[in-house]
């Protein structure tokens, strides 16, 4: 779990230095601030560069500065680990993991495993198939040892087969030769895939029981192929229209989660509240997955009380103080989130911090901090 964090010149703050609870941690302040800036340095630094938000990566690093500086004391369980990150607007210049370069972003992604509900969480049901892929690769990624080296596998052996597709020079043989690779890979892939589906549906039960009782989601593999067909005989079947396109159109890399309530894809029924109690539910989900093989997640919740009503609210606050895992969360002020909590005996219980952002600054509001 993160223990410190310090920022130089990220978003719109010059300076900030921050120990954190190990289980709830608030942080107050108006709209534009900078509440949702600090979440997305943490998850910044702890998804090895990405951000949840949308626009340039660039606008990251604050005006007029060289560039943004993020270090973090993350506890690993039996250590407390040191973690720096550089950025320029022309991208990440310098990763430090205990004061050396790491051989793989994976060194740092597997560190500091990192969730966010935020606004954007609902493209989980409503976005492409790439956001529910990277959604579910990420928890293969730290719940199931095979799946990295499985991956890269497949990732080079896609990359072979695209890069042959658009040689316009293609040698058959060595073309079934990659075709084989993809395959074989995809599949194991496919079959990992799988069995976490299964593990992340009954979490989602679990969570959409506090969150949504009535709402029944279930959640499979879509592949693509058609049916009873595996990889290889697709690969067989696409080839000519792959060499046509200079693109692979079978694999591990165009596989989907398909929400269904009821017998009806989810995104043409539900309405965008309802889509952000599935999308949550299924970030939940992912909690007792982490928790299972050992880790502690950092969980970051911006701006709650958007397109949730006061119920649904209560209900994720009541859920949230049961996970056991350190969460950020932010409102707008003190007696906005006096009130949440008189209202909830979990959260009354749970060990926590609170701080406050203006313009950029920010302070603590617990004890002597």
């Amino acid at each position: 779990m993160l223990n410190r964090l310090q920022l130089g010149d990220f978003r719109n703050y010059r300076q900030a230095d921050v120990s954190l609870s190990p289980s709830l941690n608030v942080i107050l302040g108006d709209n534009g601030s900078g509440k949702t800036s600090l979440l997305e340095a943490i998850y910044f630094i702890g998804s090895g560069g990405r951000s949840f938000r949308g626009g340039r990566l660039s606008r990251l690093v604050r005006d007029g500065a060289e560039a943004a500086t993020l270090y973090a004391e993350v506890h690993d369980g039996e250590s407390v680990r040191r973690l720096g990150v550089r950025r320029t607007p022309g991208g990440i210049d310098a990763i430090k993991l205990d004061g050396a370069t790491p051989k793989a972003l994976s060194e740092v992604a597997t560190l500091l495993p990192v969730l966010a509900l935020h606004p954007g969480s609902v493209d989980l049901v409503f976005g492409a198939s790439a956001l529910r892929r990277r959604f579910m690769d990420w928890g293969m990624f730290h719940v199931e040892h095979e799946f990295m080296p499985l991956w890269r596998t497949a990732n080079a052996a896609l990359k072979q087969r695209n890069a042959l597709l658009r040689s316009g020079s293609i040698n058959p043989r060595e073309l079934g030769f990659w075709d084989q690779q993809l395959a074989q890979t995809s599949d194991r892939i496919e079959g990992l895939r799988r069995s976490y589906l299964k593990e992340l549906q009954a979490g989602l039960d679990d969570a959409l029981a506090v969150l949504s009782p009535d709402m029944k989601i279930r959640l499979r593999l879509q592949t693509g192929r058609q049916k009873g067909e595996d990889t290889l005989a697709a690969l067989q079947r696409l080839r000519q229209d792959d060499i046509r396109r200079g693109f692979s159109q079978a694999g591990f890399h165009r596989s989907d989660i398909r929400i269904d309530i009821g017998e009806v894809v989810a995104r043409d029924r539900l309405s965008r509240g309802q889509a952000k109690l599935v999308a949550y539910g299924m970030v939940l989900a992912q909690l007792p997955l982490i928790q299972r093989v050992g880790k502690v997640c950092t969980l970051l919740v911006d701006d709650l009380a958007a397109e949730l009503d006061e119920e649904h609210r209560h209900r994720l606050l009541q859920y949230l103080a049961m996970t056991g895992h350190q969460t950020l969360i932010t409102a707008l002020d003190a007696p906005q989130w006096a009130a949440i909590v008189n209202d909830n005996n979990a959260l009354q219980a749970i060990e926590s911090k609170m701080f406050h952002v203006e313009h950029g600054k920010l302070r603590s509001l617990t004890g002597s901090e």
